[in-house]
């Protein structure tokens, strides 16, 4: 009876120890587990935590030197614009070349180049005489200097009848250049004390006093930049 006893005693610290240990290793593994979950989670999180700061470090600093790579073109075109623009404004030097280039221009349509009376040629009883201005010597150097200095609206408007039309001042014969007498006096500007005056983006005035057969008038010579050359293209009188 006391060895039955004894079994069971043993049998039931048996089971109790077993079941501990079992208890106990299950919250060994469950704490380790937890442990190791919570460790990989907070690891995990701080790589990501870490990844974001980066990512949001490195977008700043693009977004800052972009902003401020942007902000230095503009900057820098503003400038170059500035420069372009004070640049583009005639010289003295060039306003006068400008008149010297209308007046030559108005003695043209005045016929006022010097020719030999004797030397002449008819074309459909007009009577041309020989040119011995030595500036032009046929009517192409006539037009390459009248493109040179004005607009093909300001010479069709002003100075078409020069070389073109039925009957034009000037023609070309095997001789040379002709033009017919047509003399009825011209403007005559003045190239000191001009006026420059920004009129627009693309354009100035020059004001010129002129001589208008005694009387001293002004004039507004507009001028407008074509590729770089600056042109007269159009011109108001008596200001």
């Amino acid at each position: 009876m006391r060895k039955i006893a004894f079994a069971v005693c043993l049998t039931f610290c048996l089971l109790v120890t077993g079941c501990a240990t079992v208890i106990k290793n299950k919250d060994e593994t469950t704490t380790g587990t937890i442990t190791e979950i919570t460790t990989e989670t907070i690891t995990e999180a701080e790589v990501i935590s870490e990844t974001d700061d980066g990512t949001k470090s490195e977008v700043t600093r693009q977004s800052t030197t972009e902003t401020t790579t942007e902000q230095n073109d503009i900057a820098n075109h503003k400038s170059e614009t500035q420069i372009n623009v004070e640049q583009s404004a005639p010289t003295t030097g060039q306003a006068q070349e400008i008149i010297g280039a209308l007046n030559r221009m108005e003695c043209l349509s005045g016929g006022g180049l010097m020719y030999d009376a004797d030397t002449v040629y008819t074309v459909r009883e007009t009577i041309y005489y020989k040119v011995v201005d030595s500036d032009f010597t046929n009517t192409s150097d006539i037009r390459e200097y009248a493109e040179k200095y004005l607009t093909k609206d300001m010479i069709s408007e002003r100075y078409s009848n020069i070389i073109d039309g039925d009957s034009p001042i000037f023609i070309d014969t095997n001789d040379g250049l002709y033009m017919r007498d047509c003399a009825k006096g011209f403007y005559w500007f003045s190239d000191t004390e001009l006026g420059i005056e920004r009129t627009s983006e693309e354009g100035y005035s020059i004001l010129a006093e002129y001589d208008n057969f005694g009387e001293k008038e002004m004039a507004d010579i507009r001028i407008s930049n074509v590729n770089g050359t600056w042109k007269i293209c159009g011109i108001s009188w008596g200001l």
